[in-house]
């Protein structure tokens, strides 16, 4: 599997902690094969003065310069450009915990229009999110060759917002299920998420971002975004 994310250099030493224990983490994890990092030039020259260089598995690192961040209808286009390849979208604070017994997971993801939207674990080893699932995301696993198939032709558009907009995940849901005619599963129990941020550090104000779109079986009232009536459950495959 390959991994995707944007990486950054926080002001706040906590928040640089956490993204520097997590890239560190999944450097070391036998399941990660390559770590693409959308990174702007800036944060790149001083990347290549850090420890990381020095790293035993830095060759792991696959760097991609970009000035903004980038949205999900670049992060997509971008992985559909390889072949036959297992990637991986997440955060930058997504730590992986997958067994060699859980592997096989990824294998399904080969011959098949199916991928794997995955729902996170607290830095605690706690899943509040798990035991009150409604529709947040923050993973989404796939085969590169199927995605590059199902999105020719498509207008992607609708997905182009950046990764921390809130809401996104049932728009991408909406979109994989409706437009792509995929099949989604959230097998999150075996494919483990660790979200590290207990600092709570954002770039963004939550409060100043409106939601483009919100999961749950039947409309709300009030002015949430796009409906998506989709419940990606967690399961055991």
């Amino acid at each position: 599997m390959e991994t995707v994310s944007s990486y950054y250099y926080s002001s706040v030493v906590e928040r640089m902690n956490e993204l520097d224990y997590t890239l560190a983490s999944n450097l070391g994890k036998p399941i990660i094969n390559k770590i693409h990092l959308y990174i702007s030039s800036k944060d790149y020259e001083k990347f290549l003065n850090s420890s990381y260089v020095n790293h035993p598995n830095y060759n792991k690192i696959v760097f991609k310069i970009l000035e903004v961040q980038p949205t999900y209808k670049e992060l997509f286009l971008y992985c559909s450009s390889f072949e036959q390849t297992i990637f991986c979208i997440c955060n930058s604070d997504i730590e992986f915990f997958i067994n060699e017994e859980n592997f096989k997971l990824l294998n399904n993801l080969n011959n098949n229009k199916l991928a794997y939207f995955l729902t996170r674990y607290e830095h605690d080893n706690t899943c509040p999110l798990i035991n009150n699932f409604g529709g947040s995301h923050d993973a989404f696993i796939f085969n590169s060759t199927i995605l590059k198939n199902a999105i020719e032709g498509k207008d992607l558009n609708y997905i182009n917002y950046i990764q921390n907009t809130p809401g996104i995940e049932a728009l991408l849901t909406i979109f994989f299920i409706e437009n792509l005619g995929y099949n989604l599963l959230n097998p999150c129990y075996q494919l483990k998420l660790i979200h590290h941020h207990k600092s709570n550090i954002r770039l963004w104000n939550a409060n100043c971002k409106p939601s483009v779109g919100y999961t749950w079986p039947s409309p709300i009232y009030g002015s949430h975004g796009v409906h998506n009536k989709y419940m990606i459950i967690p399961v055991n495959i």
